[in-house]
């Protein structure tokens, strides 16, 4: 750890000495101060405050020895006790103060002193997490600064920069409980216009990596109340009571935006994703009973004639179950493709609303391949085969759009390779894999 340099120790010296006084206990603690030995002016500020204690200058310099003996320790965790005495040292300087006839000079610098104090931390944090130098050289160098960011806010409680910036080297040493208590104590101490969407959706994501998935829901709501149209919001809202369990709010919470901008494509695009993700949804549990059914079908030549008719009903439910699973997957995917296609509409070149009608497709796609693998009867695999290919081609189409608009993308050359592999489209699989980055 680098050490204070020279003129940071003379400022805090000089800001803290002030003149001397009546109380030769008082002025001895300064002297040591003065000299640097200040385990000596701690003993004679508290000799002062045991045969003084109507005077504020013992436990003024009783703080402040102890806050110069905090700044001559390299580890700042070691220094978190003697800035909560010094805190209260302080605090009792000035309220002994109060009851005084005059106030010295000493007392009225105790905010001047503690902002040096602060500062040092704050910046010592800073090139912690910042410097390229100092990262190389200590160990744990987000973990020091972090703890040097928590002395800071002890010294400046009210200091909303050092909470704002402990939030966030907070999360990136990984420490997320420490980033959401600090960006919590930053939002409710800045005043309303300082708060931004992008405090938001930092506390958030805190909540999220400690997967408190609820309270990532209760700061959306909030940030909505403040910011009703911001997009990401709203549709960081909408994943959000996906992940609790409310696909329905998070479809209601969307369509709001797109009723209220009707022209806007973005919230189109949004809109669509969000319903085909509820499609998706309603396909995992189609899939689910699919494999089911697979193994109850395996069952049925081993079972007995009772075992028979209960295998087949329960594979009867299951079908009938997927049957209406179905139905409402093709309605969601009907309403997603047409909010993706009105994004088009506003925004021919959209690369996102591209890729995400490739991927329906792609999936439709599947959908029929799964049909033809079950059935054993050869005709009706063959058309269900057809049909397959005619939805990759489709998807391909919407694909090799995005491609050409984000030629940079390498998911899109990735889904374009298995297209064109399923096709036998070997030429073209062997080119979207190199722009892939795949061999």
């Amino acid at each position: 750890m680098k050490k204070l340099p020279h003129v940071f120790i003379t400022l805090l010296v000089a800001i803290a000495i002030g003149c001397g006084s009546s109380n030769p206990l008082a002025d001895k603690a300064k002297s040591n101060i003065e000299s640097k030995n200040y385990e000596a002016a701690l003993n004679s500020a508290e000799e002062s405050i045991k045969q003084h204690p109507g005077d504020p200058l013992g436990y003024y310099y009783k703080a402040v020895a102890l806050g110069s003996m905090a700044e001559t320790l390299d580890d700042p965790a070691e220094r978190v006790e003697y800035y909560k005495r010094m805190n209260e040292a302080f605090e009792t300087s000035k309220q002994v103060a109060d009851t005084a006839e005059s106030v010295p000079s000493q007392v009225k610098n105790i905010d001047a002193y503690r902002n040096v104090l602060w500062q040092g931390e704050h910046n010592r944090a800073v090139k912690l997490a910042t410097e390229d130098s100092l990262k190389q050289a200590v160990d744990n160098h987000l973990s020091k600064s972090v703890q040097h960011l928590k002395n800071a806010t002890m010294i400046q409680p009210d200091s909303t920069l050092s909470w704002g910036v402990l939030s966030q080297v907070a999360a990136m040493d990984k420490n997320f409980e420490e980033a959401v208590n600090a960006k919590e104590k930053y939002m409710s101490m800045s005043p309303d216009t300082a708060v931004k969407a992008k405090d938001y959706m930092q506390l958030a994501s805190y909540y999220y990596n400690l997967d408190q998935q609820q309270k990532v829901v209760e700061v959306f709501e909030k940030a909505r109340e403040k910011y009703p149209s911001n997009q990401d919001i709203i549709s960081n809202l909408a994943d959000a009571y996906n992940r609790v369990g409310k696909p329905q709010k998070a479809l209601n919470t969307v369509k709001k935006l797109v009723e209220q901008n009707p022209e806007n494509p973005q919230y189109h695009l949004v809109y669509g994703s969000q319903i085909y993700q509820q499609a998706m949804k309603v396909g995992d549990t189609v899939s689910t009973n699919s494999d089911k059914i697979i193994n109850l079908r395996s069952k049925l030549n081993n079972a007995s004639d009772s075992e028979q008719a209960t295998i087949k009903k329960q594979i009867n439910q299951l079908e009938k179950q997927n049957s209406e699973l179905q139905s409402r997957i093709d309605k969601l995917t009907a309403q997603a493709e047409d909010q993706l296609k009105k994004t088009l509409e506003y925004r021919p070149e959209d690369a996102d609303a591209y890729n995400t009608l490739g991927i329906i497709y792609q999936n439709k796609a599947k959908a029929i391949f799964d049909k033809r693998n079950r059935t054993a009867d050869n005709d009706k695999a063959a058309k269900l085969d057809k049909q397959g290919k005619d939805l990759l081609r489709e998807a391909m189409k919407y694909y090799e759009k995005a491609a050409e608009i984000n030629p940079e993308n390498k998911d899109y050359w990735r889904s374009l390779f298995q297209i064109y592999t399923a096709l036998g489209m070997d030429k073209k699989a062997q080119e979207a894999m190199n722009k892939a980055g795949m061999n």
